[in-house]
């Protein structure tokens, strides 16, 4: 049995902040200590130099970066973003993904099944995310309207074998002919269905989340805007206690004013912190290229040139964390609460990730006082700096 203890640390609760230390059991949290610290007498000892100690991040909507892509058919290049993105304070991902058509998507997940899960030096691979097909083209964002379709359940099911059963998250538009079925089977699969890339109404929202929704593709973003004679499914997302929002969380995709109206109404609680990243995200800007077309990167942001619609995001989920507490005002704790716990909590995974409490995996970001990353720990071993 292999013992860590990590000392002389302010630990990040998803409340509030205490010194104290952590103690690790074999990749595990067996304690959590405020204040003095038995320390057992096989432990190895890290000292956390007086750093915040806080849970891993946990990004449930990226499609790439680093120049890694996850709209890919090639597991190592999964693997490649896993090592990559643990440097920088992620400790675990969905793999969001669509194709261009459903067979496509079928290989796509047959090809990269074997890449979820956990490597040494990289962090966890926690599943899929199927951004579409299923979603409507009235509000479909970067995606072409050739990759889009209304729900088809066999296809569904389809996918989920492809998946290996490791669909974790997916993004639907309720208001499509056969929305309540496939709102039915995702929720058969054990995935959470999320509204997005929709043209909901109030009501068809609020009865999407009656359905069992639970969760939203990020909020704002391609979706019916709010309206006082035409709310639309933005109101229904504001009104609803028990769906969490997720929130791209670099000041482009969202204004940071329209951003604290979010929390205001829903409470940071409700709110998930995510990139929406694209392979260049955490490069420099410049002209690139997407899917055939030219596209720039400048802003925190990545846009078609010819449209200049938004196709992704560039930041990292530690700047959007940093974003949080410098342009919304927040405490640190409900900062990383916003990029570790809720998004666990939302995927239904807080009983593993997403925390530091006894029981949960000992993935950890060591944060300096001005929240950058210090090091990264999944499962108790340090993967860098």
């Amino acid at each position: 049995m292999h013992v860590t203890a990590f000392v002389n640390a302010r630990i990040v609760f998803e409340t509030r902040i205490h010194e104290g230390c952590v103690i690790v059991r074999d990749g595990l949290i067996s304690g959590v200590h405020i204040g003095a610290c038995p320390i057992p007498h096989d432990a190895e000892v890290v000292d956390c130099g007086g750093r915040y100690l806080a849970p891993g991040l946990i990004d449930v909507h990226v499609h790439g970066g680093g120049g890694y892509s996850l709209m890919t058919d090639d597991p190592d290049e999964v693997r490649a973003y896993a090592r990559w993105v643990a440097k920088r304070g992620v400790t675990g991902f969905l793999v969001s993904t669509s194709g261009r058509d459903h067979g496509e998507i079928v290989r796509r997940l047959e090809a990269l099944a074997p890449a979820v899960g956990c490597e040494p030096g990289a962090a966890r691979v926690l599943g899929f995310h199927l951004e579409g097909p299923y979603i409507n083209a009235a509000r479909k964002g970067a995606f072409p309207p050739r990759w889009l379709r209304p729900p088809d359940i066999d296809e569904y099911w389809e996918l989920v074998a492809a998946s290996d059963k490791q669909v974790r998250q997916v993004t639907l538009a309720p208001e499509l002919p056969g929305g309540d079925a496939l709102i039915e089977a995702v929720l058969g699969s054990g995935a959470v269905a999320a509204i997005g890339h929709t043209d909901a109404s109030y009501d068809e929202a609020m009865h999407a989340f009656d359905r069992g929704v639970t969760h939203v593709t990020h909020c704002f973003n391609a979706m019916r805007p709010f309206s006082h004679r035409d709310p639309g499914c933005l109101a229904a997302i504001m009104a609803s206690d028990a769906v969490t929002a997720e929130l791209i969380g670099d000041g482009a995709h969202v204004d940071y004013a329209a951003a604290r109206v979010l929390i205001r109404a829903k409470g940071a609680r409700n709110v998930a912190l995510v990139t929406d990243g694209m392979t260049l995200a955490g490069t420099s800007d410049g002209a690139s290229e997407w899917e055939g077309q030219p596209i720039r990167v400048e802003g925190g942001k990545a846009v078609r040139v010819a449209d200049n619609t938004i196709i992704g995001g560039v930041i990292k989920l530690d700047q959007a964390m940093r974003n949080a507490v410098q342009h919304l005002r927040l405490p640190l704790e409900t900062a990383v609460a916003m990029a570790s716990t809720h998004p666990a909590r939302a995927m239904r995974l807080g009983d593993r990730y997403g925390a530091i409490e006894p029981g949960l995996a000992a993935d950890f970001v060591l944060l300096g006082d001005a929240l950058n990353v210090h090091r990264t720990y999944v499962g108790g071993h340090a993967i860098g700096g």
